[in-house]
């Protein structure tokens, strides 16, 4: 898509875990810039970090692009399980959440 909009990206640093990504990129004498999903917001102000988050500068058709759809499997034997009927619940909750 950076492509169609004749912009290029460039990866200066990858990190396996987000929260690392927002703990570098609040460092003062870093030039960082940290894309991280929507709920990144909640650990940004959890641990009071002064970043700043904003909305990537996408119409309704680019945003539509980068949304990435997921599926919650589990074996059929732990339908019922109460454990992974408050997780999925709990899931589809705080995403629905998000919509």
């Amino acid at each position: 898509m950076l492509q169609e909009l004749g912009r290029e990206r460039t990866i200066a640093m990858s990190l396996p875990e987000f929260e690392q990504s927002l703990f570098m990129a609040a460092q003062p004498d870093n030039l960082l810039l940290a894309t991280a999903p929507r709920y990144c917001q909640y650990y940004n102000q959890l641990h009071q970090l002064p970043l700043v988050a904003l909305p990537l500068p996408f119409d309704e058709s680019q945003q539509k692009k980068l949304e990435v759809p997921f599926t919650l499997l589990w074996h059929k034997r732990n339908s019922h399980n109460p454990k992974i009927v408050w997780l999925r619940e709990t899931i589809k909750n705080l995403y629905a959440s998000m919509a």
